[in-house]
């Protein structure tokens, strides 16, 4: 069973692959392809506005498990997320008032045009889930699916595997 903290990836993958059905990959698949392109950010320590008050990372598309930690040491202390909003699309961190300190981040970071490729891929390579896709009058050939792949790898940059980025 897919982890809750990724439901919402899953669910958004889900729409940019055409499969709001769920007829064609399952969850599991879905956070497969996902954790396939998954960076594991360790203490990563984020930018913040002159008001303090606007925490951000450069990365994006997180895992809804983030945290973020007073320092990047060993003896950190958590931030609990009452005190914060977070937009997990673009790693932002909003607090009421102004915080006049550093504040660090554990978090995952997916790279979801690598996801989309590995899905377009997949079913290029699965001749009944491709029949299965096709959308209304629209058919979508072998050579079509592999040029969707190559179209989202493109966008996707380097190819990311349990990639571990720690700070500090």
């Amino acid at each position: 069973m897919a982890r809750d903290s990724i439901l919402w990836l899953i669910n958004f993958l889900r729409v940019k692959v055409n499969d709001a059905e769920s007829s064609i990959w399952s969850d599991d698949e879905l956070q497969n392809y996902l954790d396939m392109h998954c960076i594991h950010l360790i203490r990563e320590p984020l930018l913040c506005d002159p008001d303090w008050k606007l925490y951000y990372s450069e990365f994006g598309m997180l895992e809804a498990d983030v945290s973020l930690w007073d320092s990047e040491l060993a003896g950190a202390i958590e931030i609990p997320n009452s005190n914060y909003t977070v937009n997990l699309v673009e790693g932002t961190f909003r607090f009421a008032n102004s915080q006049l300190k550093r504040y660090y981040m554990n978090a995952k970071s997916y790279n979801i045009h690598g996801a989309i490729a590995e899905c377009m891929e997949q079913l290029a390579m699965d001749q009944n889930r491709a029949k299965a896709w096709n959308r209304g009058s629209v058919t979508f050939t072998h050579y079509d699916l592999l040029e969707i792949s190559r179209y989202h790898r493109r966008l996707s940059g380097m190819r990311n595997t349990n990639t571990v980025r720690t700070y500090g």
